[in-house]
């Protein structure tokens, strides 16, 4: 009696067992029916590097048994196409055929502490060394100092929607300059945060490094809970303030090394933390008012007082598209403001195969610049640090390590 229950229990799991296999072939099937197909073509490729970490010598300390994955995007299909350990000198070595489009690019990720680090996309059948390298650092909740190297305010005109509000865009440069990637202690630690203007209580994040889940306005700040690794960062995120007369004040609180303010209004007056009129900027053909500092001094406020407007134009839009690039590039030295508009107001994506793609195409279309200018470098630079950072975040969140 209990061997037939056994032998029934058995015929059961067997039965479900292929019942599942059967639907799962289906579901292949189905999928080899609508998506495209990828063949191996051409000579086997090499993608080989190393991972590391900073260390007493300039070859660093090699990271052993690093899970590295090679990833493949295309306008075709995407995704992780292998894996492996790095030995014990850090190094991984992949080969791999191309597949597909011959637009697809392939990098290289691995994590530490739960923050991805990345290589560049690429095209290149054979890639060693240099570009493949991966950098790593460890983490720590400790508060190591994080420098302001850039902080810039933009201030619109009144919204003529309703005349009753400004739009503000404010851009931190972020500056670790340690060699421990800080993440945040426990569930309401950050890794920076900054006071908001008196009755601001909530932000949108914008176009920086760090993904917008990872910036909001608590209790009258703006906080961070990104991890940022050493090097420069960029936050950036608007608010509304009223459209009145009445001074406008924001809290610097700790030192920066270049302070900028830029407003539309002509009658408007700044003061406050340094700040002198400079030359004004053009941004898509409209003049503003610019007020430049450097090394300004913690527990110091700026003031900006902006005369009642007859008229108003409807800029808000446009300065969100448009403004913060010409933010970002004061903290290299410069200010560029002539970008088209399609530089900013692309939707944001936190897909890791499309920001791999943008990456790519940003590349691509500087490599086609014969000469480029100092400009059209810093341009290129900022874009491409901007999207990376984007990536880093989006494979951390992808692969659940944020």
């Amino acid at each position: 009696m209990r061997r037939r229950r056994v032998a029934r229990q058995l015929q059961a799991v067997v039965a479900a067992a292929t019942l599942d296999r059967l639907r799962r072939l289906a579901l292949a099937f189905a999928l080899a029916l609508v998506a495209p197909s990828l063949h191996a073509q051409g000579t086997p490729r090499v993608f080989e590097g190393r991972v590391s970490r900073p260390g007493p010598t300039p070859e660093g300390i090699a990271i052993r048994d690093a899970m590295v994955t090679l990833h493949r995007v295309g306008p075709d299909a995407q995704g992780p196409i292998d894996s492996l350990k790095t030995d014990a000198a850090g190094r991984y070595r992949f080969r791999y055929r191309a597949t597909g489009d011959s637009n697809a690019v392939y990098f290289a990720s691995t994590s530490r502490g739960g923050v991805s680090y990345f290589t560049p996309p690429t095209r290149e059948p054979s890639l060693r060394g240099g570009m493949a390298e991966i950098l790593v650092f460890d983490t720590t909740s400790a508060p190591i100092p994080i420098t302001v190297r850039g902080r810039h305010v933009i201030i619109t005109v009144p919204d003529t929607a309703t005349g009753q509000t400004r739009t503000v865009i404010e851009a931190f440069e972020l500056s670790n300059d340690s060699t421990l990637t800080r993440v945040v202690r426990g569930t309401d630690g950050v890794t920076f945060d900054a006071a908001l203007p008196k009755g601001v209580t909530a932000v949108s994040a914008g176009q920086g490094d760090i993904s917008s889940d990872a910036i909001a306005a608590v209790d009258g700040r703006v906080r961070v809970t990104a991890p940022l690794a050493p090097g420069l960062k960029q936050v950036t995120f608007s608010y509304e303030i009223p459209a009145s007369s009445e001074p406008f004040e924001l809290l610097i609180e700790q030192p920066v090394t270049v302070l900028e303010v830029l407003v539309e209004d002509p009658g408007a007056i700044v003061a406050g933390a340094g700040l002198i009129a400079v030359d004004p900027v053009q941004i898509e053909g409209r003049p503003f008012k610019r007020f430049l500092a450097e090394n300004a001094t913690a527990a110091s406020t700026i003031a900006v007082t902006i005369p009642p407007r007859t008229s108003a134009g409807n800029l808000r839009l446009m300065l969100i598209v448009t403004a913060i690039g010409a933010a970002m590039l004061l903290g290299l030295g410069m200010v560029f403001a002539r970008r088209g508009p399609g530089a900013f107001a692309r939707a944001r994506t936190s897909d890791p195969e499309v920001l791999a793609l943008e990456i790519a195409a940003l590349d691509t279309a500087f490599e086609r610049i014969a000469s480029p200018t100092e400009q059209q470098r810093a341009e290129h630079y900022v874009a491409r640090a901007q999207l990376k950072g984007r990536l880093s975040d989006a494979l951390a969140k992808r692969d659940g390590l944020r």
